[in-house]
């Protein structure tokens, strides 16, 4: 039997300890794509499996924000070929369930067991395998306009386009994005990409809420220094509803996922509005139904993306991340990268780099 081929892999043991550890490089089928990894991200849901491990077990690899070229190509596969850059993403659907059959793949109760860093390995290696490789669909050609860096940061600007997309954002709204890490201000991008006529941005960090202002946002408020809400009334006027008042946003993006911003989301939509979550809270977040019996604003969740309208964004300078990526390391500090990842006031978005030069 031939001897296996081996590579370095960050390898998830427990809550907050990852190892660099040698395991074999992954084989591919014929339907499939071995991509030599140049750069993976830090997910926020990263950072809750290695906190607590949620969505996974000891032994996983993680990472699915990578960009990276391509090692080797099965002979069924179509429109890529050795040495192309791409990035992508593995999505393990049971193809059979009700959401299946109805198309609504991201809701597949299977979905977090067998997919790229969810069951299957992940990006923060040497390499990674995107199986059944279709190329619009789970694998997507990087355009000679974006740098690899920026590429890397697909998934993510998926995420934030899809959620606008959800939301219904519409040429004019009036749009608040709480949250300015890498998801809010791809959002606050996204916003103004549909033709929003203002975006607002809240947070608490002043690092993040400097890279909002000077990626387009129109107003950013640091919620440490008042009041939230009242800074939403005084921008957007007061909206009166039954027996109250709150904020005149049209459209809120909930991506902080802190149970106050959960609430605070209730009290700035407009009557009649829209408010998109994006955001995993780590506890439970309590909600006051009489709001959305008296304001009855549109409520809606929102998980994955458009990779192609993502890239197509921004290779056309609509959306910047190149701004947002504040660190970066080898492989080998793969641990020490996850720890800045979690000190939000100075990081947003951590990148991990296994290949070298």
């Amino acid at each position: 039997m031939p001897e296996k081929k081996m590579m370095r892999a960050a390898v998830y043991r427990g809550p907050r300890e990852l190892r660099v550890e040698p395991v074999p490089v992954p084989e591919i089928g014929p339907s499939d794509v071995l991509v030599r990894v140049h750069s993976c991200g830090i997910c926020g849901s990263d950072l809750h499996s290695y906190k607590a491990g949620m969505y996974i077990r000891p032994g996983q690899i993680m990472g699915h924000e990578f960009m990276g070229t391509v090692a080797a190509a099965g002979e069924d596969v179509e429109g890529v070929e050795e040495g192309d850059r791409v990035t992508g993403f593995s999505i393990g659907v049971c193809g059979s369930c009700y959401w299946c059959s109805r198309q609504q793949y991201i809701l597949c109760p299977e979905l977090f067991r067998n997919s790229t860093g969810y069951g299957l390995p992940g990006g923060f290696a040497e390499y990674v395998p995107i199986r059944n490789a279709v190329v619009g669909q789970s694998i997507h050609p990087v355009p000679s306009e974006l740098d690899d860096e920026t590429a890397a940061t697909t998934e993510p600007v998926s995420v934030g386009v899809g959620a606008i997309e959800a939301a219904g954002v519409r040429p004019g709204d009036r749009v608040v994005v709480l949250g300015a890490g890498m998801i809010g201000n791809a959002c606050m991008q996204a916003a103004r990409a549909a033709g929003a006529g203002q975006v607002a941005v809240i947070d608490v960090s002043p690092v993040r809420l400097e890279a909002a202002r000077s990626l387009g946002a129109d107003a950013v408020f640091d919620a440490r220094t008042g009041d939230a809400l009242s800074w939403v009334k005084e921008l957007w006027g007061v909206g009166r509803y039954h027996f109250n008042e709150g904020g005149m946003a049209d459209v809120v993006v909930e991506a902080a996922g802190a149970p106050v911003t959960v609430q605070q989301a209730f009290e700035m939509v407009r009557s009649g509005g829209a408010i998109v979550f994006v955001g995993l809270p780590e506890e439970p977040a309590p909600i006051d139904v009489t709001k959305i019996v008296h304001k009855q604003p549109r409520i809606v969740g929102s998980l994955g993306g458009d990779f192609a309208r993502a890239i197509e964004l921004m290779a056309s300078g609509s959306i910047r991340t190149k701004e947002l990526i504040t660190h970066r390391f080898p492989l080998e500090d793969a641990a020490e990268a996850f720890e800045t990842q979690l000190r939000t006031g100075e990081a947003m978005k951590v990148m991990i780099q296994p290949r070298e030069g």
